[in-house]
């Protein structure tokens, strides 16, 4: 064994002392013996691990006289300081152990108390660099540690010490063996108690989640009552969004699935979106301005109120399905020659149309914006102006109660709001069955014509196309194409003897304001191969129609030429 080094053992602490104790040592133990059994009450009635650490901890430095006292707890596999009693410094908390390393790793090893009369020159035990650097930051010498035992099981050890070399005695160690068994009996009540504080806890958080989970599952099961009985009595989108603000608490608006809003005031800085989803796609979002509600809540009762929105997006899009065709029966029959119109007037009666009130038809080609904006633009010209339309014949028919400058003036209002305007023609008309297929006739024309004349995504009445005008009328079209005949007629024979494309050439030459390389690039072809065909045509017509009278006139008598003979196609 080192000198200044001692391992005690069971035989060794109970072994009699040869001589009788004193009086006086027996006086000492008497009141050893009472600070034991008063500190057993004083701990019994702690309840809290850490003021039962602090309280041992304090009672082993007094009672052994050492200037340093401290308890290390099994965690997991290691053993960790948690108290440290007259420390001079924060060196030796939190510091950790291995079973068998140190001497509070021996005691948890052997289960037995153990002592050192110089730690820090002891070899027979395992030394590490972090306890022997705390060790010697704090000068300690000797070091008396026992277990602490609760039952069978080591839970921690309790540890004396000196600033000096001390050789602990049989006495010293059955005082802090005395102590621990107090201590560890103390640890493992205030343990329990600790364990129930926490499962307390937990059940009291559990109990709150809980009650949160089943208000939640109230506010929703509310919240689809309330949506139910909207759907089932005939309510709207504003409902809607009225009952989600009202039982959740969400400020929320509707938009489709081109971002319009539908129903309530769209937020002004983000939010919370939830798609709505129909069986033919994206329908639209449900959008929520930002609440205090958390956001798991908000989506689950976004959801809810995006399923009865889809719900009624879905009926009403079946509604307006149904209409539409029953509308385009109509329009249809209107349209066609040889109907009986008392029977047309009673029809369009029945569908909510008044034909006698009708003073503007529109009819809105689907180019350039496609057939579906179309659609939507009609039905919103009509919504403003309470109108009405509906498909015909690869366009949208829109007959409305309002004159062709308000009309007009409505085109542009839902185009700005659209971002996009569909070829509109117009055309005014006396009312009635007649009136209105004379006037959808001339308005399908101004559509026509638009486009044949590059202005596409515009909106015209057949007042704004000037002598385009004359193509409407056979006399006027008599007397137009007796002027291309005058005008460009040799050079329409030449192409059409000798399957060439002169007329064609020389519009784009003019159109392009006489640019030979983006003539060339238009008509892709060759710089050799156009100054061959414009000499060509000067051979035809005559080298005055370089001239700028003579260029205007011909470029205007291709121009119809073009849309006369797209108008007989």
């Amino acid at each position: 064994m080192t000198p200044g080094a001692c391992v005690v053992g069971e035989d060794e602490v109970m072994a009699p002392h040869d001589a009788a104790p004193s009086v006086a040592e027996l006086r000492r133990r008497a009141d050893e013996l009472v600070v034991l059994n008063d500190l057993a009450r004083r701990l019994a009635a702690l309840h809290d691990t850490r003021d039962v650490l602090d309280e041992v901890a304090r009672q082993a430095r007094r009672l052994l006289g050492v200037d340093v006292a401290y308890i290390m707890l099994l965690r997991g596999d290691v053993l960790r300081i948690e108290v440290v009693d007259g420390a001079m410094g924060s060196a030796m908390r939190g510091i950790e152990l291995e079973r068998g390393q140190g001497l509070g790793g021996q005691v948890l090893a052997a289960g037995r108390p153990l002592w050192s009369e110089s730690y820090l020159q002891d070899d027979r035990f395992p030394h590490s660099e972090g306890v022997d650097s705390a060790a010697s930051s704090e000068q300690l010498g000797g070091i008396l540690a026992v277990p602490l035992l609760v039952g069978d099981d080591t839970i921690g050890v309790l540890l004396a010490a000196e600033r000096r070399a001390r050789a602990f005695v049989a006495h010293d160690v059955e005082l802090l063996a005395g102590l621990a068994a107090h201590a560890a009996l103390a640890l493992r009540t205030a343990d329990l108690f600790d364990r129930e504080r926490a499962a307390a806890t937990e059940l009291r958080a559990a109990n709150a989640t809980l009650r949160e989970v089943n208000a939640s599952r109230e506010r929703a099961s509310d919240l689809r009552d309330v949506l139910n009985e909207i759907v089932l009595h005939g309510g709207g989108l504003a409902a809607v969004v009225a009952a989600l603000d009202r039982s959740a608490g969400l400020v929320v608006s509707v938009r489709d699935h081109d971002g319009r809003t539908l129903a309530g005031e769209p937020p002004t800085d983000g939010g919370l979106v939830v798609p709505v989803e129909l069986p033919g796609g994206h329908g639209g979002d449900l959008v929520a301005a930002p609440t205090t509600v958390p956001d798991e809540e908000a989506v689950r009762l976004l959801r809810i109120g995006a399923t009865t929105v889809a719900v009624l997006l879905a009926s009403e899009r079946s509604v307006a399905e149904a209409e539409l065709r029953t509308r385009g029966e109509f329009v249809h029959a209107l349209l066609s020659s040889g109907a009986d119109e008392a029977s047309l007037v009673r029809r369009a009666r029945a569908n909510g149309i008044d034909l006698h009130a009708v003073v503007t038809v529109a009819v809105v080609e689907p180019e350039p914006v496609g057939a579906t904006a179309a659609g939507t633009f009609a039905a919103r010209l009509a919504a403003e102006l309470r109108g009405w339309s509906a498909a015909h014949a690869g366009q949208v028919v829109v007959l409305l109660p309002a004159p062709v400058e308000q009309v007009r003036a409505a085109v542009a209002r839902v185009s700005a709001a659209d971002g996009g305007t569909p070829t509109t023609g117009l055309a005014a008309g006396a009312g009635g069955p007649a009136g209105v297929r004379a006037s959808h006739e001339e308005a399908r024309q101004t559509a026509a014509l638009l486009i044949a004349l590059d202005r596409a995504g515009s909106c015209a009445a057949s007042d704004d196309l000037g002598l385009y005008r004359s193509l409407f009328s056979r006399s006027g079209r008599a007397d137009l194409t007796a002027f291309v005949r005058a005008t460009v007629g040799p050079l329409l024979d030449y192409d059409g003897e000798r399957q060439r494309d002169l007329a064609v050439t020389l519009e784009t030459y003019l159109e392009l304001a006489r640019h030979h390389a983006r003539t060339c690039e238009a008509l892709h072809v060759h710089a050799n191969t156009l100054y061959q065909r414009l000499d060509r045509i000067t051979e035809v017509l005559g080298p005055q129609w370089k001239e700028p009278g003579r260029a205007l006139e011909l470029q205007v008598a291709l121009r119809l030429h073009r849309l006369i003979a797209e108008r007989a196609d």
